[in-house]
């Protein structure tokens, strides 16, 4: 089985659902992730992406997708 995972910010995915996608891939079923942003409004996108992409190794993720969502900051 093929399982998609979105979350909106790095780290999102894991702490949703991060012990089941484990199972799965585990089990032998392929798991990717789609994450939206790369988190740079609540700390350093190279250092959240880098996060992520080693959260992806340890749940046996095939790949990680960005989105490339940017939250803008209201500007009034």
């Amino acid at each position: 089985m093929n399982i998609l995972a979105i979350g909106a910010h790095p780290d999102d995915i894991e702490f949703g659902c991060g012990g089941t996608l484990l199972k799965y891939s585990s089990s032998g079923h392929r798991v990717f992730l789609l994450v939206l942003t790369k988190g740079g409004f609540g700390g350093d996108p190279d250092v959240r992406s880098k996060e992520q992409k080693e959260a992806a190794l340890f749940l046996g993720a095939k790949e990680v997708f960005w989105g490339g969502v940017e939250r803008h900051r209201d500007r009034r």
